[in-house]
């Protein structure tokens, strides 16, 4: 069966494939490589994992029910993407090139729905290649644009969607996508208390930053505080329940226990529905609302899996 959307597949025979962690440390920076450029515009890529187009299928699969459904209900409707990346990838299996998650939204029928879609990056470096695809698409930057933002500053990318978000007037879509878990949860405080009305779909990353560190953030203040600023409270690693997982090496409940407390903080700030996606055994998708409506879209979204197979165009 194909792939049902268009991320603009070619392959690049330039990708060394299978490069393991310690290569990919000698030939990346910040996960940009250093020795593939796309084959589609020549600008640098981003290495990533066989599993990325998953998550890419699902986040554009939601963002088209999503953009129809509420085009004639709100003034405006943004799209916010943190962790954004350069909008082209690189699947390191094998060499197979395709559109991130920014380009694939911003290529997305539905875009022409939205008011503003606005990109966050902590690399400069990258957030300049993501603005020079955007050109390259045409789209204005009073549309689209990407920005440098710091997650650890969270007022400073608040700042930014406020000079021309309207927080009263807007429903705003904000994907977070790092690498690990290292978004503090004072980003989703500060972003709730700015722009009010907001669906969440945020990617915590259990399966591999967080299952690699799990023992030793036990017996490890830095470790542990790392993962306490992401879920927002302390006390995961010295609960006496959390502490018994660990000894017995039971890591699927601690997964478990780690994301279910990252909900209850999401409770206190209002949100009440949440769908959890995984994308294979890597990480989870979190999804989380306040409206039963934006729910039943995520559910919708859900039925036409994801087939696996990346197909060239």
């Amino acid at each position: 069966m194909a792939c049902r959307i268009n991320l603009h597949i070619v392959s690049n025979d330039d990708c060394v494939r299978n490069c393991n962690k310690d290569m990919r440390k000698q030939i990346t920076e910040n996960d940009l490589c250093t020795l593939v450029k796309s084959k589609q515009d020549e600008l640098a890529v981003r290495c990533v994992g066989e599993w990325a187009e998953q998550k890419i299928y699902l986040l554009y699969q939601y963002f088209g029910i999503f953009a129809k459904g509420m085009k004639n209900k709100w003034k405006e409707i943004n799209y916010i993407e943190i962790c954004s990346g350069p909008g082209r990838c690189v699947v390191r299996e094998n060499g197979v090139e395709i559109d991130g998650t920014s380009l694939a939204i911003l290529n997305h029928d539905s875009a022409k729905y939205i008011t503003k879609a606005y990109f966050f990056d902590y690399d400069e470096n990258v957030v300049k290649i993501l603005n020079e695809r955007i050109k390259i698409l045409k789209i204005s930057d009073k549309k689209a644009k990407a920005y440098y933002g710091d997650y650890n500053e969270p007022s400073k990318i608040c700042d930014k969607l406020c000079e021309t978000l309207s927080s009263q007037y807007s429903l705003n879509l904000v994907v977070i996508d790092p690498t690990d878990c290292s978004v503090p949860f004072k980003l989703i405080e500060a972003l709730t208390g700015r722009l009010k009305n907001i669906d969440f779909i945020i990617n915590i990353a259990t399966g591999t930053d967080f299952s690699r560190n799990i023992p030793m953030a036990f017996n490890d203040i830095n470790r542990a505080s790392k993962y306490e600023r992401f879920i927002g409270s302390r006390g995961f690693f010295s609960d006496s329940k959390n502490i018994l997982l660990n000894k017995s090496n039971n890591f699927a409940a601690l997964r478990s226990n780690f994301i279910s407390m990252y909900q209850e903080n999401m409770k206190k700030l209002g949100y009440s529905i949440f769908r959890l996606s995984p994308i294979k055994h890597y990480y989870y998708i979190l999804f989380s609302s306040k409206n039963k409506v934006a729910a039943d879209f995520w559910d919708k979204a859900q039925k036409t899996e994801y087939d696996g197979q990346l197909t060239l165009y």
